[in-house]
């Protein structure tokens, strides 16, 4: 068991290993007595907890190894060295039994021979006990992720992030820490919590056995909560194989929103009474808590919000999604002063207009420590909501104005990469040679690495170039209290026109708003499309505007009485506001009187303050679009509004001449434009009407 290894080299954590780890689930998945994810993650966790034991003992490398004939022999399920070889791995188990006490008293592995045999083949060559790696700790997230992604994914957050968070939130059981998931799904924060334990433990007791201090120091400090029966039932077999046995539920079932935090709840949530919070609560605006013994326990559900006008207490309660809810249960939750939560939130509840409310009553009642803007691809292909990982901070007592809260460094970050594909695919790095390797595609551990020098007060570029520090100033003053770190990355750009510019006697800055009539875009309504005639409007969408001569086949009728509201006008500035956001242009004389879709933001011109034609370019520059990519929100469509139009500052020449210059070549290309139009028009006129004619003579 013990002969030289086909591979020597550490390989846990690479897509070697994560391949093994999937063949074992899917070969006892397939062929075992025990097929649940619950059976399949203890009798696993008694082989690799055996092998631990097996490498502390003989100090001699890896304790599965095999030659390339005992492989070949043991492909064979009848091969009578199978039984030998399982009746060894069996009394291993035995012996760390006795001595490591993780499992209950004459307790054995329930797999066949030949399930133990192909377990351990397929973890040949890799060191258990590795101090680089948490091997069992990957080993489970990987049973964890590959049952939950088939299961339908919604109940899996990505290893690197539920990491991540353990690493933002500092979590130190060691110092009294402990770590709570209300919404815990499989247990891949309360995992990570324990990798987070085991590091600990090794840097503070070196190659020393840690498995019993571990084990004891979980049981006590690791708690979480989930409403499904069957996801809690995995999050506890994966827990229960990394700790020795269930005996003690980590993972409770019950509904976090609907138990009582008063101290009386079965669940053990206490208000005001934990040190760490780490979750990931379901989201989305179209799943509704409607049940108003829960609503009533939240403030977030008594809201009535406007922008620029909240009010607390109303009597009437409105559904929430839960994720709304959780946000505000976990902060409730935490010991003021100390208590810690890193929370997935869907970026609409970071930016958008209609949740300025929910951001209030967060930055009153916690301090801001960290944002991440999470890949687009981290929850693909299960869904493609875009989030941020929060790190927030349970204040002493609330604040009576958000402006009380600047003064603080933030640490924010935009990770490019998480290691897979919107398909949910790998992507592995490139070498020098443009050669694949088997290393992932990821950037989360510079994240990670970023947030170390921010804590030290060091440069955080210097460990990841799209990591950044803010003052909490920014938040607090920002009319809509944005904490999304898009909104607020630092740019080049506008560092240059409005850092430098401001004291130049060549430029003024202005408001957008102030400088035209109008910036709006038409109510949605159900559209009764009609064929094309002389009695109807053509009707065009965002896709449509920068184009030369656009077709459509939709067309409305003269006399819609929604119609009129639709109606763009020759020189108006079009921005398109969801879906692909940002696209701008000028209406052109022979699209005076066309309808636009209400997915296209209209402005009104003023040329008296401006020059509308300096203003679409000004737009279409790499300025303006840096600008409007910043006011960007939405957690599945992109959107853009025209109150943060309005808000852009534009930059204007003093110089009169330069200006002039500016608006003359534009002149010339919407005049170019308009004539294009009219040529293509009436070529297309002149050779559908001959096709059309010589048809009918024959």
């Amino acid at each position: 068991m013990n002969q030289k290894p086909l591979i020597n080299q550490e390989i846990a954590s690479t897509a070697v290993f994560n391949e093994r780890v999937e063949k074992i689930y899917d070969h006892l998945y397939a062929n075992a007595k025990v097929r649940t994810p619950l059976a399949i993650c203890q009798e696993v966790g008694k082989i690799i907890h055996s092998g631990m034991f097996i490498e502390e003992k003989e100090q001699q490398g890896p304790a599965f190894s095999f030659t390339k004939s005992e492989i070949r022999e043991f492909s064979n399920s009848a091969s009578p060295l199978i039984p030998v070889f399982a009746s060894k791995v069996h009394k291993a188990f035995s012996r760390m039994n006795k001595v490591w006490k993780l499992y209950e008293k004459g307790e054995e592995i329930r797999l066949s021979d030949f399930d133990i045999t192909f377990t351990c083949i397929q973890l040949q060559g890799v060191q258990l006990g590795s101090r680089q790696h948490d091997v069992f700790g990957d080993a489970l997230e990987i049973f964890r992720s590959t049952w939950a992604k088939r299961a339908g994914g919604q109940f899996f957050t990505d290893q690197k992030v539920t990491h991540l968070a353990m690493a933002l939130l500092q979590f130190d059981p060691l110092r009294g820490d402990s770590l709570l998931d209300p919404a815990a799904g499989t247990g891949g924060f309360l995992l990570a919590g324990l990798n987070r334990l085991r590091q600990l433990l090794e840097g503070n007791h070196g190659s020393g056995h840690i498995e019993d201090k571990l084990v004891t120091i979980a049981r006590k400090t690791l708690a979480g909560v989930e409403v499904d029966e069957e996801i809690c039932a995995a999050a506890n077999a994966t827990l229960a194989a990394r700790l020795g046995d269930g005996r003690k539920q980590i993972v409770k079932c019950g509904d976090s929103l609907f138990h009582s935090i008063d101290g009386s709840s079965p669940l053990g949530l206490r208000e005001n009474g934990h040190r760490c919070i780490a979750t990931n609560p379901p989201f989305g605006t179209k799943i509704t808590i409607k049940d108003q013994q829960i609503l009533r326990r939240f403030d977030l559900s008594r809201i009535s919000s406007s922008i620029g006008q909240l009010q607390l207490g109303v009597a009437k309660r409105t559904p929430r999604p839960p994720d709304i809810l959780f946000l505000e249960l976990c902060i409730r939750l935490l010991q003021p002063g100390v208590g810690r939560l890193a929370i997935v939130l869907p970026y609409q509840i970071l930016s958008g207009p209609q949740t300025l409310f929910i951001r209030e009553w967060v930055i009153k009642h916690a301090a801001i420590l960290a944002v991440i803007d999470l890949p687009a691809e981290t929850f693909q292909p299960h869904t493609g909501t875009k989030t941020s990982l929060v790190v927030l901070k349970k204040r002493i007592q609330p604040l009576n104005l958000v402006h009380d809260a600047a003064g603080v460094g933030v640490f924010m970050s935009m990770p490019k990469w998480i290691g897979h594909d919107r398909r949910g695919n790998p992507i592995y790095r490139r070498d020098e040679t443009g050669k694949t390797t088997y290393a992932i595609l990821s950037d989360i551990e510079q994240v990670k690495a970023a947030y170390e020098r921010f804590i030290k007060g060091e440069d955080v570029k210097a460990a990841h170039e799209s990591s950044f520090v803010i003052d909490s100033g920014e938040i607090a003053n920002d009319p809509l209290l944005r904490i999304n770190a898009l909104y607020h990355q630092p740019s080049s750009i506008r560092q240059k026109v409005f850092g430098i510019n401001k004291s130049s006697k060549n430029w003024r800055n202005v408001r957008l708003g102030n400088v035209v009539d109008r910036i709006f875009y038409p109510p949605r309504f159900k559209r009764n499309y009609v064929g094309q005639s002389e009695n109807a409007v053509p009707f065009l969408g965002g896709a449509n505007i920068t184009e030369l001569y656009f077709t459509t086949a939709k067309y409305l009728r003269r006399d819609d009485p929604n119609l009129e509201g639709l109606i763009v006008k020759k020189g108006w500035i079009l921005i398109t506001r969801s879906g692909t956001t940002g696209i701008v242009s000028t209406v052109p004389e022979a699209w005076d009187g066309v309808a636009m879709s209400e997915h296209v933001i209209r402005i009104v011109p003023s040329p008296d303050k401006l020059p509308p034609f300096y203003l679409e370019v000004y737009l279409r520059s790499v300025v303006g679009q840096d600008i409007l990519a910043r006011g960007v929100f939405g957690s599945v469509i992109d959107e853009i509004t025209p109150e943060y139009i309005a808000d852009i500052e534009v930059a204007v020449p003093r110089n009169g001449s330069t200006l002039k210059k500016i608006v003359r070549h534009l002149e010339e290309a919407q005049t170019a434009r308009n004539k294009a139009i009219e040529e293509m028009n009436a070529g297309l006129v002149g050779i559908e009407k001959l096709l059309l004619s010589d048809s009918d003579r024959r």
